[in-house]
């Protein structure tokens, strides 16, 4: 009887921890987890040194109040094929809607530098923003050929994050890499790599405004709440 019993227990036991490997795998890992430590040394953990009080376009324009003034060329949500497979596009990038020469990016609002990573063609800048309410958020900047800032670096809209590549110096890294991927985040705890690692609509959601939207309805000076979907 002892001996059926441990055997019983035994059994018991070997299906128990078998069941508990099936589960494991029944929710894999996502990329976005496999990759953030790997980002996260070139995050600066600071805290901007006032709040946000108004929203502008990222370029010198003639009004950059004006959604108008900048010209998207690719949307917010699409599938993309270049470095993971049908990866969701978390920006738009977008140029101005009139420019020559070499285009300068600006914050679209005060903050705090608090990354830079990634190497040609995809230098990024992300700034963070503290709000009326206490709420941070934060704006990426990326494709850009020269940066002239430093992480924990106090700005304002006026400071010159750097410049784009020209559509001569992209052709000769055989992209079209002269425009500004531009996202409006609600978390950086991916320290960056959610950027080409989001693969769902929840991921998209959990990190990500749309750009878009946010800027056709906060351009402007600040009121008490920013609107955000």
């Amino acid at each position: 009887m002892k001996t059926f019993t441990l055997i019983f227990i035994t059994s018991c036991l070997a299906i128990f921890l078998q069941a508990g490997k099936l589960q494991k795998k029944v929710i894999p890992q996502s990329y976005i987890d496999k990759d953030r430590s790997r980002w996260a040394p070139f995050y600066l953990e600071v805290w901007p040194s006032k709040t946000v009080d108004s929203w502008k376009v990222p370029f010198e324009t003639p009004d950059r109040y004006k959604f108008s003034s900048i010209k998207i060329i690719s949307k917010y949500g699409s599938p993309r094929l270049s470095y993971l497979k049908n990866h969701i596009h978390t920006a738009i990038d977008i140029i101005p809607a009139k420019s020559t020469g070499y285009i300068t990016v600006y914050p679209v609002a005060s903050g705090v530098v608090c990354s830079i990573h990634l190497d040609h063609p995809f230098k990024t800048v992300v700034v963070k923003h503290l709000l009326k309410d206490n709420t941070i958020i934060y704006t990426s900047y990326k494709h850009l050929q020269e940066i002239y800032v430093r992480n924990g670096l106090q700005i304002d809209q006026n400071t010159k994050l750097g410049r784009l590549y020209t559509h001569t110096e992209a052709q000769k890294l055989n992209g079209n890499y002269d425009h500004l991927h531009f996202e409006v985040r609600k978390s950086f705890d991916d320290f960056g790599c959610a950027s080409w690692l989001t693969m769902t609509r929840e991921e998209l959601n959990q990190y990500f405004y749309n750009p878009a939207d946010f800027l056709k309805q906060n351009l402007g000076i600040v009121k008490k709440t920013i609107n955000v979907y």
